[in-house]
C-alpha cells in the first residue's frame, strides 16, 4: 500500500532492549563523573566509561563483565549490593571505598540508581565521586587540630578560644582547672552552661558581664582585664582576635592567676617611739 511507512529493522533482529544496551554505554562516556552499567543478574558490569577507568586504575574495557564485589574494598559492600537488590527506592547513595589495582582503597560518594531504559532491560547505573582531596583535607585538617592541641597544652595559662558568635572552638587543661570546670562539659562544647559556670565563679557577675558586652561588640579588640573570683582569687584576663587571611574569625582569651596583693605595713602605732 502506498504511503505507508514499515519499520525497515525487523523487530526480532533489533529488539528495544538491545537498542537501550547499545545506547547506553555511548551516553555514559558523555558524563564528567565516573559511572559503570551493571546488570541486576550477577552484578557485573556490562560497560564503565573513561572516568570510570581513571578512578580505578585501569583500562575502562577491563572493567566489563567484572563482578562489583571484586571492586568492593570494605566488608559493608556485600551488604549494600544486598541492599539495592532488595530496595524498592528509585536510588541509594552511600559513603564507601573503591579498591584500584595498585591495591589503594579511594574514598568515594557512591549512587546507584536503578532504570528501565526497555521492559525487561533493568540496569544499575552506579556513578562514583572521587572523594580523595576532600579526605585528604580531612585528615590535614586533624592533624592540624592535634598539633594546635598539643600547642595549647604546653602553655601555662588557661586558653580559650571561640569563633566570632562566641562558641567554644579549643580550650586547654589549665583552663578548666583555673575556672573548676568539668572537662566532660567543655568537651561537648556546652557553651551556655560552660559560661554560665564562668558567670557563678565571679565576685561581681554584672560587671563581668558587662564587660563582655563591651569586648563582643568589637571582632579586633584587645584587651586585659582582673577580676576576682569569690573564692577571693584575682584573674587576668587577656583577649586577642584569632585572624585568617587578615580577617577575624574567633577570639583567644588567655587566663592566669595573679598572686594576691601582700598586706600594707600600717603606720608605727602613737605609744610606740621611733628609732
Amino acid at each position: 500500500m502506498q504511503g505507508v511507512l514499515t519499520n525497515p529493522l525487523p523487530v526480532d533482529r533489533f529488539s528495544v532492549a538491545d537498542a537501550a544496551r547499545r545506547t547506553w554505554p555511548h551516553l555514559i562516556e558523555s558524563m564528567l563523573e565516573a559511572v559503570c552499567l551493571v546488570e541486576p543478574e550477577g552484578l557485573r558490569i556490562v560497560a564503565a566509561n573513561r572516568p570510570a577507568g581513571r578512578l580505578l586504575g585501569v583500562d575502562p574495557a577491563e572493567l566489563v563483565g567484572r563482578d562489583m564485589h571484586e571492586l568492593a574494598a570494605t566488608p559493608e559492600d556485600a551488604c549494600f549490593w544486598q541492599e539495592v537488590a532488595a530496595s524498592t527506592s528509585h536510588s541509594i547513595t552511600s559513603e564507601s571505598f573503591v579498591a584500584r589495582r595498585d591495591g589503594i582503597a579511594v574514598p568515594v560518594t557512591r549512587r546507584v540508581t536503578r532504570i528501565e531504559p526497555a521492559p525487561g532491560a533493568a540496569l544499575y547505573v552506579l556513578a562514583l565521586l572521587d572523594r580523595s582531596a576532600e579526605f585528604e583535607a580531612g585528615r590535614h585538617a586533624e592533624v592540624v587540630k592535634a598539633e594546635l592541641q598539643a600547642t595549647l597544652e604546653s602553655v601555662s595559662d588557661g586558653v580559650l578560644v571561640t569563633d566570632l558568635a562566641g562558641h567554644i572552638s579549643h580550650f586547654n587543661r589549665r583552663f578548666a582547672h583555673l575556672w573548676d570546670l568539668p572537662v566532660e562539659v567543655l568537651q561537648l562544647r556546652a557553651d551556655d552552661e560552660v559560661f554560665d559556670l564562668m558567670r557563678m565563679q565571679v565576685a561581681d557577675p554584672r560587671a563581668y558581664m558587662l564587660r563582655l558586652a563591651e569586648l563582643d561588640a568589637d571582632e579586633l579588640l584587645e584587651s586585659n582585664d582582673c577580676f576576682a573570683l569569690r573564692s577571693g582569687r584575682l584573674i587576668e584576663r587577656t583577649l586577642a582576635p584569632q585572624c585568617s587571611r587578615g580577617r577575624p574569625i574567633g577570639r583567644v582569651f588567655t587566663f592566669r592567676e595573679r598572686p594576691a596583693a601582700p598586706p600594707q605595713p600600717r603606720g608605727p602605732s602613737p605609744d610606740v617611739l621611733g628609732p
